[in-house]
């Protein structure tokens, strides 16, 4: 169990982003990432992409995530730099491309 999830959240969550062709990496911050959340804490994903639409993206994490709620930062169309520099700080990559540098 990571981050408080069953295996199996972790995998359908996964399957979800690679489905999505533009989306080269994700990572799990918050309270999950840090060890101190709590049975009902949701589940907050960065994801970095090429740029392209992620439209739908959240809706199937949702369901993927099932009794959890999901909140989506596409790190890309991030303005505040604190969070930004949290996220890449404190964040736990959960999903990766291969030969994504």
């Amino acid at each position: 169990m990571r981050f408080g999830l069953e295996d199996k959240i972790i995998k359908k969550i996964n399957s979800v982003l690679s489905r999505y062709k533009t989306v080269h990496k994700a990572m799990i911050f918050g309270s999950r990432a840090k060890g101190d959340f709590k049975y009902n804490s949701d589940i907050d994903i960065a994801v970095y992409t090429n740029g392209e639409s992620v439209t739908g993206l959240l809706h199937e994490l949702d369901e993927a995530a099932g009794i959890y709620k999901t909140d989506l930062i596409i790190m890309e169309q991030l303005n505040n730099e604190k969070l930004r520099q949290k996220i890449e700080r404190d964040g736990i990559e959960i999903y990766g491309k291969q030969g994504d540098g």
